[in-house]
């Protein structure tokens, strides 16, 4: 995507087209890596870095309202960012759905 469009305060991202079902897209937002997830109907933003041990999750699994990292199988809710082991959350961001778009809050 060339540019960036803002709007208010979320920026543009992707496509909702472009997000698969189970496979989470990596986008650039903010100068990080963000993976855009699709739950069913349901599409949510989280952090690229799994914080249990600094390693992307973009090969990961979205399934049943989370993200399974691929390294050590941990789970994070979409929805909250929790983990299900003793692990710090992922950060996650608000999003919208716009005329078929994907935005995530700045």
């Amino acid at each position: 995507m060339e540019g960036k469009e803002k709007s208010g305060d979320y920026e543009r991202v992707c496509a909702l087209e472009e997000v698969p079902e189970h496979m989470p897209l990596r986008v650039k937002y903010g100068g990080r890596g963000v993976l855009i997830c699709r739950d069913g109907e349901e599409i949510f933003a989280v952090d690229e870095i799994c914080p249990h041990e600094n390693q992307s999750m973009k090969r990961g699994v979205v399934f049943n309202g989370e993200i399974i990292c691929p390294h050590h199988q941990y789970r994070f809710q979409l929805d909250s960012g929790r983990c299900n082991r003793r692990c710090a959350p992922v950060q996650i961001y608000q999003v919208k759905i716009e005329d078929g778009e994907v935005w995530v809050s700045v």
